[in-house]
């Protein structure tokens, strides 16, 4: 009969005693302004993170103005994720109205070296904000992800660091997927019946852009832009006119029509309209189907 309380003591210590170590801490509550910093920040946090995006469904984030609920949201974050590089012109003002000392700001375009401007339009000077559009610039945003993580929650740096090196072999083989699809087209240059979202894309894999608008999408085309489009595209021999995804495709139109070729679709992927993230799409589905796209307006093999 005396063994018994030794065998409960040590039945307490072995089993009962793991149930208080085991309670795991709480996430981490991570904001990103767009959708591919969201996705990214969720494949490197993995169970350690809760990540939310600032903008809702379908608002453009050139143009998108905060409110006081978003400023609350920020109030409560342990870190906040932004492109920079003038994405986010509201940025500034709104970090000015929240009062949390625990909020980390990461801007992931200042550690990045994009000083190429490849969006840049003639009378432009500011730096193109697409970088997530460059998947070995993507490959540098996650580390830069995964090592502010750690500044927050140390404890989860080796946890950060493999949803760091998942996500980069990820986009190692998207990389690799569209140098191979894309190397033997016949036609190298392309235009954007929009603004100009896909300069690093284009310079990644040796392609040229031209875009009838700016960086920005507010911005509106002058009719002698144009006509020197159509001179361009008949000099380049462009196959399609590409209209940007979740925008008006008028000026595509007008655009192919001159130049009698068909109008195909590419995705910037800053945002997601309800559908799509209804949908579950992901950063990685709307890069292919880009591919796919880009292989037939290029006359690829």
């Amino acid at each position: 009969m005396r063994r018994y309380p030794l065998f409960f003591l040590a039945f307490f210590l072995t089993v009962g005693g793991p149930v208080y170590n085991s309670v795991p801490p709480a996430p981490l509550k991570i904001i990103t302004t767009i959708f591919p910093l969201s996705e990214f920040a969720r494949e490197i946090s993995a169970g350690r993170g809760e990540v939310s995006l600032l903008l809702p469904p379908g608002a453009g984030v050139h143009t998108w103005q905060p409110r006081a609920s978003d400023i609350l949201r920020l109030s409560s974050a342990d870190l906040f994720i932004q492109v920079g590089a003038g994405l986010e012109p509201w940025i500034g003002e709104l970090l000015k109205s929240v009062a949390s000392p625990k909020l980390r700001v990461l801007a992931v375009a200042d550690s990045l070296s994009i000083g190429g401007k490849p969006g840049r339009q003639e009378g432009e000077g500011e730096h193109d904000p697409h970088i997530w559009l460059d998947f070995g610039l993507d490959q540098a945003i996650a580390d830069r992800i995964a090592a502010e993580l750690a500044a927050v929650d140390p404890e989860g740096a080796p946890l950060f660091q493999t949803g760091a090196a998942r996500l980069k072999a990820r986009l190692q083989k998207l990389d690799a997927d569209y140098a191979q699809g894309l190397s033997r087209c016949p036609v190298k240059a392309f235009i954007v019946g929009g603004h100009a979202a896909f300069g690093y894309l284009a310079k990644r894999y040796g392609l040229e852009q031209l875009a009838l608008s700016g960086l920005s999408p507010d911005a509106e085309p002058l009719p002698s832009r144009l006509l020197s489009a159509v001179e361009w595209g008949r000099e380049h021999r462009v196959r399609a006119v590409f209209a940007e995804a979740n925008a008006s495709p008028q000026m595509a139109r007008v655009l192919a029509k001159e130049l009698g070729v068909e109008v195909l679709f590419l995705h910037a992927a800053a945002n997601l309209t309800k559908k799509e993230w209804e949908s579950g799409r992901t950063f990685f589905d709307i890069m292919e189907v880009n591919l796919l796209n880009l292989r037939k307006g290029l006359g690829c093999e």
